[in-house]
């Protein structure tokens, strides 16, 4: 076994190392954050498509606490919808992205959580303007239709949405994201051109962190995010 002293290494071959880097095994989003192309997706284990929040329908009122459904697609993505400055295209241009070489598909969303929540204020739930804009209608029952209208969908539809980053740091409560939803989120932080960094930081502990790619707002389909 050699000595250390006589490796002849320099100090290039143990760099600095970042002590509040993400852990080992983390990696950043499959794209950055701007409008997108999606097709629609869910897991391919049914047991996967569901899920539920307890919320309130009115703010401070605990009698109106209830069950809300959320479901969980992984949507593939398609195609940029915006063009060299990050602005969507007037004329619908889309620019496609590579597929994985041994897979032969598409980049993949994380499972998502579109819930069906509505408050008293809201004039639609996210769940309602995800079906929206894949094109479903439903009257009656939503959970006496739902199972089926997304078996039918699945793998079939495209739809445009904006995607986002949001990092959360468990040990000081502390939300960052690209596209706030509360007053009390951080804005994640840019470069001189506006182009996100690719890690988020808590000012509190300096600790580092990728951002969990997320769908921020669903278009209809004609729209393109126009």
């Amino acid at each position: 076994m050699t000595r250390l002293a006589e490796l002849g290494l320099n100090e290039n071959a143990a760099p600095a190392v970042d002590w509040n880097a993400p852990e080992g095994g983390n990696q950043a989003p499959a794209v950055y954050p701007g409008i997108y192309k999606l097709q629609f997706k869910m897991p391919d284990d049914v047991a996967e498509w569901f899920d539920k929040i307890e919320a309130e329908a009115i703010k401070g009122n605990a009698a109106s606490k209830q069950g809300w459904l959320v479901v969980c697609p992984r949507p593939y993505i398609l195609a940029s919808l915006v063009n060299a400055q990050g602005q969507p295209d007037k004329d619908g241009q889309e620019h496609p992205l590579p597929v994985d070489e041994q897979t032969k598909l598409p980049p993949q969303m994380p499972p998502q959580r579109v819930s069906f929540y509505k408050s008293q204020k809201m004039l639609i739930s996210q769940g309602g303007e995800m079906l929206r804009a894949l094109g479903v209608r439903l009257e009656g029952s939503m959970l006496g239709q739902i199972e089926a209208t997304l078996q039918q969908l699945n793998g079939r539809v495209t739809f445009p949405a904006q995607l986002g980053w949001r990092a959360y740091f468990k040990n000081t409560d502390t939300t960052v994201s690209t596209d706030k939803r509360r007053k009390t989120e951080l804005t994640w932080p840019r470069t001189a051109d506006g182009t996100p960094e690719l890690l988020a930081v808590d000012p509190k502990t300096g600790q580092k962190a990728f951002g969990y790619l997320e769908i921020v707002r669903f278009f209809q389909p004609s729209s393109n995010g126009q």
